[in-house]
């Protein structure tokens, strides 16, 4: 797997490495990005061990890289890519897009005075731009994945209760078979939300046998649960969490096809989730699906 690391010389940078190896997993290859302000007269591909590159690179540049390079789990590559760009936001995928990169990995959960996660301009940029999905890491997600070894353990793929969801749940099991791990599928169903009428036991059967559906519809193997609740928050903090899980959620409908966009629901699952968040594109088309040319 190919990961783009938005990586910064602080706790965020180390945070997103952590990450990007644990989701890309044995062998993997990580590019390293440091984007820098337009006006800064060099870019330049910093391998590592070569030191021949010194000279085009400031000599602050090339710190950051040797720090970088030195945060890499052995048994992985990478490279650091330095670029001078105009927006952040956009030269991460634009980098993204040069390298083939399947995931842009960062780290830029900051916590709220309230005691919530938020991302910062540049991932909120990326949240509402990217073409290909987005991780997100925070200082309790990390501690998940340390206490894991720096390994995943498991996908869980966050779904609604409306249609539409093939594209996430196809990513997120095509995540788990490339680590050989166990797939969840959590439908999250909030009372408050519920058509009128309707019991919350009527909907939690209901949204149970759609999600099933769907899983054997798509030839998958997954544990199929609701997590349900008076609102959305409580729906969430219903969940329980495996020291080094991921979680992966779909981009809003509003999304431009093959963008993402989040909605209010990711919004606020990214705010409370102690774990890693990987938000999907909408209409995203992972490898398997582009190889077979089924639509998602």
């Amino acid at each position: 797997m190919r990961c783009l690391v938005g990586y910064t010389a602080d706790g965020r940078g180390a945070e997103a490495i952590a990450l990007a190896a644990a989701l890309g997993g044995p062998g993997a290859h990580l590019d390293l990005a440091i984007v820098l302000p337009e006006h800064t007269p060099f870019s330049a591909v910093y391998p590592g061990g070569d030191h021949g590159y010194s000279s085009i690179l400031a000599e602050t540049v090339a710190a950051w890289a040797d720090e970088a390079l030195a945060l890499v789990p052995d048994g992985l590559t990478a490279r650091v890519l330095a670029r001078a760009v105009s927006s952040p936001a956009e030269g991460l995928i634009a980098l993204a897009q040069e390298t083939g990169a399947q995931v842009i990995v960062l780290g830029g959960r900051k916590r709220h005075v309230a005691g919530f996660f938020a991302p910062g301009s540049v991932a909120s940029a990326l949240l509402h731009s990217s073409p290909v999905p987005v991780a997100m890491g925070s200082p309790e997600a990390v501690a998940s994945l340390e206490a894991a070894a720096g390994r995943l353990s498991r996908v869980t793929v966050l779904v609604g209760n409306r249609a539409g969801h093939k594209a996430v749940v196809r990513a997120g099991a095509e995540a788990a078979a490339a680590q050989d791990l166990p797939l969840r599928v959590v439908s999250l169903l909030a009372q408050d939300d519920l058509p009128s009428g309707w019991a919350l036991h009527q909907a939690v059967e209901s949204t149970q046998a759609a999600v099933a559906g769907l899983v054997t519809e798509l030839g998958i193997d997954a544990d199929v649960t609701v997590a349900s609740g008076g609102s959305l928050d409580e729906a969430i903090s219903d969940l329980a969490w495996l020291p080094g899980e991921v979680a992966v959620v779909g981009s809003s409908r509003l999304a431009r096809k093959r963008r993402l966009f989040l909605g209010p629901t990711a919004q606020r699952m990214l705010r409370t989730l102690p774990v890693p968040l990987v938000v999907v594109p909408k209409s995203y088309k992972p490898a398997s699906a582009r190889n077979e040319g089924t639509p998602t």
